[in-house]
């Protein structure tokens, strides 16, 4: 055991005090959130070039048109330039109105969107809009003539849920081309303009069709405003009786306390892990494994090295906390890191680092050169990866079967488990409990395979083995 430990030592020593590693734990916060960082230090640079949209209405009166005019002399005046600096935040927008083309011909409408389409891919126009002639009338979804035999319902379940665009546009071929706005452009990820347009049109033309209808102005206004959904805790009953409301749970518990346990868990158990597959494959083209196993059997010379990487998780893992306990104490939400919440982290790390590091140094053992040790690691890395793909449904549904089946997954239980810690409303005890024995029993499994991988392949020299040969290993050793 002696042996074992001095090689630990010598593993952890030598990972700790290279450069790499000191470079590794000052740039790895900055890869996480350096997107943060300098969106805050660029968000002055902007691109304040007026941006010039041509406007089709097709209303009585233009009467669309007028309001828009109207709204953006507004805006321009108001939220364009800073009113302490002076200085010119966004882009003004200036509208130009051109007479729309008769509908009843439908080929002189074409050459009119055409001629302004090209406008607008030589840079001479931002955008163009089209106002459909009944936008200020009341929709009446019975009469409208639907693209299909589908309702509305179903052409949005069509249209993919995490595309705002062909939602919009599945609703727009449902209520009809008269009825709505239409937004043409070749940046459509600059979204200013057309937010600017649905926010002017949205209330006037609500307010329109209400006056058409009969309503006087004060029950518009009355209508109009929606209702406030506020978000609250709920309620609790203390030690003596007392029912009180609990604290109110914001956005760093609901998303950025897991997001940030998931980063972690993942940046520790691969800096600390990954390592060992490139240590073994150095030690082996430089005959160095040959001398170690002259005075230390295999076993001990891999166990040796994994202890070694769980040193170099659990430092980083301590290095990262603490400025996140740093970080949180400014911010006031200590709360959420409880000394329970660290305690799991630190044995997922450990239980990880062994479990992923026994696949890296098997992956090492079983080939010659860096490589050949590719095609291994990248199978192993997309396991490690794997709860990522799955965030945005455990966010949704914390307690649904995706991150159920995840959290008693062996090889995405430490990740998944300590990631769901810090989702309301968070984990039941046997759950943590399962999480922690499927990996524990997974991780000894690990260990041993590892074992009897290492042991034949730290000596073999010339091909790498095959995953049949490797099998075999393990199998009859």
């Amino acid at each position: 055991m002696n042996k074992t430990l001095v090689i630990a030592k010598r593993d952890y020593l030598a990972a700790v005090k290279s450069k790499g590693f000191i470079i590794g734990i000052i740039l790895m916060p900055v890869m996480m959130f350096g997107s943060v960082i300098v969106s805050k230090l660029t968000k002055d640079i902007v691109d304040v070039t007026d941006k010039r949209v041509v406007v089709i209405d097709r209303t009585p009166d233009g009467l669309v048109g007028q309001h828009l005019d109207t709204k953006n002399t507004e805006r321009n005046e108001t939220r364009v330039f800073d009113k302490e600096t002076g200085k010119q935040r966004r882009a003004k927008f200036v509208l130009e109105h051109v007479t729309p083309a008769p509908l009843s011909d439908e080929e002189a409408v074409k050459q009119q969107r055409y001629e302004l389409s090209e406008r607008v891919r030589k840079n001479q126009l931002f955008a163009f809009i089209e106002v459909g002639q009944d936008l200020l009338k009341p929709v009446d979804m019975k009469a409208t003539t639907m693209p299909s035999t589908q309702s509305v319902e179903n052409l949005r379940e069509q249209a993919d849920s995490f595309d705002i665009d062909a939602r919009m546009e599945a609703a727009a071929q449902a209520i009809g081309e008269p009825n709505i706005v239409r937004y043409y452009t070749n940046r459509p990820t600059y979204r200013e303009v057309q937010s600017f347009v649905q926010e002017a049109v949205g209330g006037f033309v609500m307010t329109r069709r209400a006056l058409g209808a009969g309503m006087s102005q004060e029950v518009i206004s009355a209508i109009a405003k929606p209702p406030m959904v506020a978000s609250a805790a709920l309620f609790e009953k203390s030690a003596s009786g007392e029912v009180k409301q609990d604290a109110k749970q914001g956005a760093f518990a609901s998303i950025l306390m897991p997001l940030g346990m998931l980063l972690l868990m993942f940046v520790v158990v691969i800096i600390g892990s990954s390592q060992l597959a490139t240590n073994v494959v150095e030690e082996k083209q430089l005959r160095i494994a040959e001398v170690l196993l002259g005075s230390v059997p295999p076993f001990q010379l891999m166990l040796g090295k994994l202890i070694g990487g769980v040193g170099v998780a659990l430092t980083l893992a301590a290095v990262y906390i603490i400025g996140a306990y740093i970080g949180a104490r400014e911010f006031g939400v200590t709360k959420y890191l409880t000394p329970g919440t660290i305690a799991l982290f630190c044995l997922f790390v450990v239980l990880s680092t062994f479990m992923y590091g026994g696949m890296f140094v098997a992956a090492g053992a079983a080939v010659t050169n860096l490589k050949e040790a590719q095609s291994l690691i990248t199978p192993i890395m997309l396991i490690v990866m794997l709860p990522m793909f799955f965030f945005g449904q455990m966010i949704n549904d914390p307690s649904g079967a995706i991150a159920r089946t995840l959290t008693f997954f062996p090889f995405s239980a430490p990740m998944v488990t300590v990631m769901r810690l810090g989702i309301p409303p968070g984990l039941q005890p046997w759950e943590i409990a399962v999480a922690i024995a499927v990996t524990l029993l997974t991780t000894l499994f690990i260990v041993w395979a590892a074992g009897r991988v290492f042991r034949v392949g730290i000596l073999m020299q010339g091909q790498p083995a095959k995953i049949g040969t490797v099998l075999k290993w393990i199998v009859s050793g």
